[in-house]
């Protein structure tokens, strides 16, 4: 195997851990058996051009023909994105509670708009769930999803949608923060520019 087809499959598994993804789950959503994989990331095997745009579709990564001259800034961009925090494994434990409790929610068929605005909330949080560092407020909002399957009713289905709502808009209240606090720098200079 040469050292471009090592650096891609390199590429290839740590986008497949960063999803956390077995090697058998990433089979499944690509159609490409857990063994070929095993065999392309080990480099026992050529990677093909249709097992790479599977694999490639299936890690939300999208191909493309760069010109040489474009790598580096491609390179930087792509570098930048993949900087980005990881989801820990108990925020994501936490999300995963929150889900079932939510389908749980579902199930029960309650006639209130509040379930719905829940639900929106809901997809909006997890999205952030790479930001969020203290799973306090996950909890909180778990044991209040609970307590509507209790005797809480649509009091607690509200409280629930509360603290939701406080969530959100906090992780993205934080995330305009970070944009504004990091100022744009160019990838390269003209001639003659500089920072006086």
């Amino acid at each position: 195997m040469n050292y471009e087809s090592e650096k891609l499959a390199a590429t290839l598994k740590a986008a497949r851990e960063n999803k956390g993804l077995s090697q058998r789950a990433l089979g499944a959503r690509a159609g490409v058996p857990q063994s070929h994989i095993s065999k392309i990331e080990s480099g026992a095997v050529n990677l093909t051009v249709s097992s790479l745009t599977a694999i490639a579709n299936a890690l939300d990564l999208e191909l493309a023909l760069v010109p040489r001259k474009a790598a580096p800034a491609v390179r930087t961009i792509t570098r930048s994105v993949s900087d980005a925090p990881k989801v820990t494994p108990e925020v994501h434990k936490e999300i995963a509670r929150l889900a079932k409790q939510l389908e749980h929610i579902q199930s029960l068929k309650i006639d209130s708009p509040a379930v719905e605005n829940l639900q929106r909330q809901f997809r909006e949080i997890r999205q952030f769930g790479n930001l969020i560092r203290n799973t306090d407020t996950l909890r909180s909002i778990h044991e209040a999803l609970k307590a509507v399957a209790g005797a809480g009713g649509v009091a607690a289905l509200q409280e629930a949608e509360k603290h939701m709502n406080s969530l959100r808009n906090t992780l993205a209240q934080g995330m305009a923060h970070e944009d504004h606090a990091r100022a744009p720098r160019p990838a390269y200079r003209l001639d003659g520019d500089s920072d006086e």
